[in-house]
């Protein structure tokens, strides 16, 4: 089962036959690693979808990597705001 997930940067080798796919996977980390998981499966599914809406030569190689920068932990980020709004809503009750 695939669950929540967000691609986050693709690069390409210079003979576009290679592309390594940034992936941020939200939920706990057994819900992070089932979604990796079966995505991870997917990829000649992905692959041969892909190749039918590409106008190019090759078909790249889709290689998929955690990106685990913070700027792409959406549920990090949502839980700072919710704290920051409940402090400040807080504040002005007081």
């Amino acid at each position: 089962m695939i669950g929540f997930f967000t691609l986050t940067c693709v690069e390409m080798s210079a003979d576009l036959k290679h592309a390594k796919i940034g992936v941020s996977v939200m939920g706990s980390p057994e819900e992070q690693k089932r979604t990796f998981d079966g995505l991870v499966q997917a990829t000649g599914y992905i692959q041969h979808n892909l190749a039918g809406q590409l106008a190019i030569k090759y078909t790249p190689k889709i290689e998929f990597a955690y990106d685990e920068r913070k700027e792409f932990r959406v549920e990090e980020l949502l839980a700072e705001i919710k704290k920051e709004r409940d402090e400040h809503d807080g504040e002005r009750q007081d």
